[in-house]
């Protein structure tokens, strides 16, 4: 027993020698230093934002403004300095604690990373048309909408802004012409509107692939796809994010009434045009009461309209991790103003979001994604383009209120009684709230089998789940009111608002749900100089939504159902439901040898149920090809060839599918139910249409059309053929795509051919067929001039629709009628027939001359407008009418794009515009619109006409009177509607962004801390030839549409 217990003493004693002399050895190989320096490129300027990473891991920071790190790590590791467009270095740290490094102009930074479908590739190796955006050059375009922050920021990708109206998100956006683009978000299909109602801060990248490229998504990607990627967390220590800003908005080309008198004189000019002798409509007399101030005008500008309306964003991020989790954490409110002074219009907007990835175990990694919106727009009762064509209406002449305190609003002289002051209040005549609630989720897990074993490595599989369910809540509600007139007595006459009786309630609730389902395998090898990839997979989708809407008349003016009216007849309930599903199995292969020779094929094997058994199922394939010439032996060795660092030339070809109208069922027998249908007055009263048949009442309904079960999606052909170039390490570089897409098939009904007496429409058949077709180019220059870095880009598209066969117009009488009435088959689209001018009568001796050959009605005068006898016949009528311009779909886009670093100093702007376009008003843009009475609907523009230079004349056809030149004609003569003096040019060149922005040097107490204040314009200037609106303002409902906004926002990015 001694002898064991000493055996056992000797043991312990020997190892905890060793375990003594090991210590120094252990703790100087555990031993963590902090390690600075300063990274530098090739002309010794610093490098800011370079990536200090420990080698083999994800733990890493970037450097400050000057260059400048710190970064604690193992006094044995090694520190890999990295940053785009140059070389990457790997320096070991063995024990010091002051690294210093140059990085050198890189010329493979075209090896980064681009999004496509279902994955990423390296940027040198994509061979097909994408293109794509960052989140720093998102931003410097500051828009509530993330549509508007695009605009001029991808090739190809078209954007034009329609209205400015808070939460309304009023802007079109197409890749090259084809329609509504699918949207993906994060790996998901999703909606438009859910990226308009993104946190623009929360977008790490934009892609856009408008080619064969968009045939893994089948049938839905047929119109393009535009790819959003979130932010993710990165493994580092944890930083915070702040941006806040403050933003004064104005009205861009929003026209307002003229003063009372200039209106009144207008009234008497339109009275005196006339050949056969006028009378004034208001009388000198009346006239001096407002010169004088004995009588006092209202000004409908100042009750109606805020010049300056205030908008505020504020979001804040936590992001950070080690090499097992990473997480980004979001925040963010929004807040948008209206232009109407009682401040109604108006959105709210907050923004949640977290994005988590963790590895689980060795090899498998969880992605998980939570983002939510609440979002609330206010609205008056009565909609913003009614309110502006009511302001547009009042006359100066009456007072917008019946008693001298201005508390009683009056109905004398308003146009059909309506007062625009109780219109736009809500207190007044009520509101509309549209809120909604919506929870977008997903989580997946990716496989690494490259962990098991070396020969699968490459091999990865991934499954994700996605689920997004969203709330509405809208409430209608119409509140009852009086107006008054004084009836000089100082007593006042009360009248009840006819469309305001009775007060009514309408609630609307709303559920949409959307499932997501998605299993791929992937793999990614290389083999010596060559490299494989590919990936096969599974994904299904449902989306599910059901409406429900309830409305009464009520007894009270309160928005309660409490007080609901007990007429049976006034309820108003209405409701619909949607079940569509998705099912595809999809796949690509990729294969490029040493980086010269590139070939990817995709497909997809897609379903749909918005089409009938049997005809539900469609393969979608495409091919693409890449040349990179530039990787050539021969090019390399070439010494008149080493200053161009990429030239590569591409192709693809896919067939990809379109839904169309399918969505409507058309291979289905049923009917449409009218009641419910109402409009603000309601059809038939607000009462369900139908008819007394032997006393009972039967419902009127309206049959779908014949029902064909054989139509299936329309088929698209892409071709796209382009280059990439860059020479100089980036002084010049260049992308040319030409893109040519026949889509065949297009589902219609031609109606032409069925007889009335069938009793119902013709059915959908897959009928007709077009082409979109044009040209890409894109230019950059990127350099460095001492302490500045600046950068140019340059950008135009031009893209044509042309119709093949069109059966929806028929039925010509003549070869003409056809060529006059038929725009659509073998038809350019957007091309518009009318009168083209041909100048303007500038005296009566022009009236005189013109006359000879053309025949000139006799009430013709001095700057009237002359039109080209296109036929020769001697008169102007419908046989001139001819094809002479476009409509407002921008056939053509250009931008021009300039950024600039100097010290702690940044500058940006973005010049945008479109060419080929037109537009035509028809109603208060066009000519006064208003009430005789008042004076009313004289716009300011109105003012900038042809007009005898003398004052007190009464007959402008004396023609002893001399003339002075405007824009319009002489009050009363307004131009035919369909011809160039009314079809005004689009055309336009507008700075959209210019912003300016100072980051505070760093203080060495505080390196991770970063402050940088900005100032940004938005739309500021445009160079037009449209004097009196906006280029961008539609002609939609009559011309009214809320204006489009000017910007200007000082705001604050911190860090730390």
């Amino acid at each position: 027993m001694h002898t064991y217990r000493n055996m056992i003493s000797r043991i312990a004693k020997t190892c905890m020698t060793g375990l003594l002399a090991l210590m120094p050895v252990l703790a100087f190989a555990q031993r963590t230093i902090t390690v600075t320096g300063t990274v530098v490129d090739d002309s010794a300027e610093p490098v800011i934002g370079a990536s200090v990473l420990v080698a083999g891991t994800t733990t890493g920071v970037p450097t400050d403004l000057d260059g400048r790190y710190s970064i604690t790590v193992p006094s044995n590791a090694s520190l890999e300095f990295s940053s785009v467009g140059l070389t990457t270095v790997v320096e070991p740290v063995n024990g010091r604690t002051v690294i210093n490094v140059v990085l050198a102009t890189d010329n493979t930074f075209l090896e980064s990373v681009v999004v496509v479908g279902y994955g990423t590739q390296k940027k040198g190796s994509v061979t097909g048309a994408i293109a794509g955006i960052g989140s720093d050059e998102l931003i410097k375009t500051k828009s509530e909408n993330p549509q508007n922050m695009l605009t001029g920021r991808v090739p190809g990708l078209r954007v034009w802004q329609t209205s400015a109206e808070p939460g309304s998100y009023s802007s079109n956006i197409d890749i090259r012409g084809y329609g509504s683009m699918l949207v993906v978000i994060d790996g998901v299909p999703r909606t438009i509107e859910d990226f308009n109602r993104l946190n623009a801060n929360d977008i790490e990248n934009v892609s856009v692939l408008k080619d064969g490229a968009a045939a893994i998504y089948g049938m839905r990607g047929g119109n393009g796809v535009l790819l959003v990627t979130t932010k993710k967390g990165a493994a580092e220590t944890s930083k915070v994010t702040y941006n806040g800003s403050f933003t004064f908005q104005t009205p861009s080309g929003l026209p307002e009434l003229a003063d009372v008198v200039d209106a009144m004189k207008i009234y008497n000019e339109k009275a005196y045009n006339n050949i056969s002798g006028g009378a004034a409509v208001f009388s000198d007399e009346f006239i001096s009461e407002f010169t004088s101030g004995t009588r006092k005008a209202t000004d409908w500008n100042d009750l109606v309209i805020q010049r300056v309306a205030p908008q505020t964003a504020h979001d804040v991020s936590v992001s950070g991790g080690t090499e097992k989790y990473q997480y980004y954490v979001s925040m963010g409110y929004s807040y948008q103003e209206g232009f109407f002074k009682s401040g109604d219009l108006n959105y709210d907007k907050y923004n949640v979001r977290a994005n988590i990835a963790a590895e689980v175990v060795k090899g498998l990694k969880l992605d998980a994604s939570v983002a939510g919106v609440v979002d609330q727009q206010n609205k008056p009762q009565t909609e913003s383009d009614w309110l502006i064509r009511n302001w547009w209406r009042q006359g100066s002449v009456y007072p917008a209120y019946a008693d001298p305190e201005g508390t009683l609003l009056s109905y004398v002289g308003m146009d059909l009684n309506e007062n625009t002051i109780a219109e736009m209040t809500s207190d007044i005549s009520g509101y509309k709230k549209y809120n909604k609630k919506q929870l977008q989720s997903q989580a997946s897990l990716t496989y690494d089998f490259g962990t098991l074993a070396s020969g699968l490595k490459g091999l990865s599989a991934k499954v994700l789940y996605s689920y997004d369910v969203r709330f509405d809540t809208n409430t209608n509600f119409k509140k009852e009111y009086n107006l008054y007139g004084a009836n000089g007595d100082g007593t006042y006459n009360r009248i009840t608002y006819s469309e305001s009786s009775p007060s009514q309630l309408i609630k609307e609730h709303g559920q949409r749900n959307q499932h997501l389902w998605q299993a791929i395998l992937n793999y990614n090898r290389d083999f010596g100089k060559h490299n494989l990839g590919g990936l096969i997979g599974w994904e299904a989708q449902r989306f599910t939504s059901e409406t429900t809407s309830a409305g009464t008349n009520l007894l009270f003016s309160t928005p309660y159902l409490t007080s609901k009216s007990g007429d049976k007849e006034a309820y108003n309930i209405g409701g619909g439901y949607a079940d569509v599903a998705h099912e595809a199995v999809i796949g690509r292969l990729n294969y490029n040898y040493d980086e010269r020779y590139l070939l990817e094929g995709q497909f997809r094997y897609d379903g749909s149920s918005y089409f009938a058994q049997g005809h539900q199922w469609a393969f979608f394939p495409s091919v693409s090809a890449g040349w990179r010439v530039s990787q050539e032996p021969w090019f390399k060795d070439s010494a008149a060839l080493n200053f161009i660092n990429q030239f590569k030339l591409r192709a693809s070809y896919a067939t990809m599918g379109d839904e169309g109208i399918a969505t409507g069922y058309g291979w289905m027998t049923g009917y449409t139910y009218e009641g419910g249908q109402t409009s603000t007055n309601g059809w038939y009263n607000g009462h369900v249409p139908g008819y007394l048949l032997n006393d009972s009442f039967v419902y009127m309904v309206s049959p779908q059309p014949l029902p064909n079960v054989n139509y299936s999606w329309g088929t698209i052909h892409t071709f796209n053929v382009g280059v990439d170039f860059e020479a100089w390490n980036g002084l010049l570089g260049v992308t040319v795509d030409y893109f040519n897409r026949q889509l065949t098939g297009i589902l219609a009904q031609d109606s032409n051919t069925l007889p009335t007496v069938v009793g119902a429409s013709a059915p959908v058949m897959n009928l007709e067929s077009k082409r979109n077709f044009g040209l890409e180019v894109e230019l950059s220059h990127r350099n460095k001039v001492g302490e500045v870095r600046y950068g140019l880009t340059g950008m135009m598209t031009i893209t044509r629709e042309k119709y093949g066969t069109s059966v929806t117009k028929g039925n010509y009488g003549s070869q003409y009628d056809r060529w006059r009435n038929d725009n659509q088959n073998n038809r350019y689209q957007g091309v518009q027939f009318g009168y083209e001018g041909a100048g303007r009568f500038n005296s009566w001796e022009d009236i005189w001359d013109y006359g000879q050959t053309v025949f000139t009605e006799r009430d013709v005068l001095p700057g009237d407008y002359k039109y080209l006898d296109w036929n020769g016949d001697g008169e102007i009528n419908g046989l001139d009418e001819h094809p002479y311009a476009y409509d407002q779909t921008p056939w053509m886009n250009y931008s021009l794009s300039f950024d600039m670093e100097w010290r702690n100093f940044d500058f940006s702007m973005l010049f945008q515009g479109s060419a080929l376009g037109s537009v035509q008003y028809t109603e208060s843009l066009r000519a006064i619109w208003g009430v005789n009475a008042g004076a009313g609907g004289v716009l300011t523009q109105y003012l900038d006409r042809w007009h005898p230079t003398v004052d007190g004349w009464t007959d402008p056809y004396d023609q002893s009177l001399a003339w002075s030149g405007g824009y319009y004609a002489l009050t009363g003569h307004s131009p035919r509607d369909n011809s160039s003096f009314n079809r005004i040019s689009t055309d336009y060149l507008r700075l959209k962004t210019v912003e300016l922005g100072y980051t505070l040097p760093k203080i060495n107490s505080a390196r991770n801390f970063s402050l940088r204040i900005f100032a940004n314009a938005y739309n500021p200037l445009t160079f037009s030839h449209m004097k009196y609106s906006d280029p961008e303002h539609p002609s939609s409902s009559y011309d009214r549409l809320y204006p489009l906004n000017k910007t200007y926002t000082l705001g604050v990015n911190l860090s730390f």
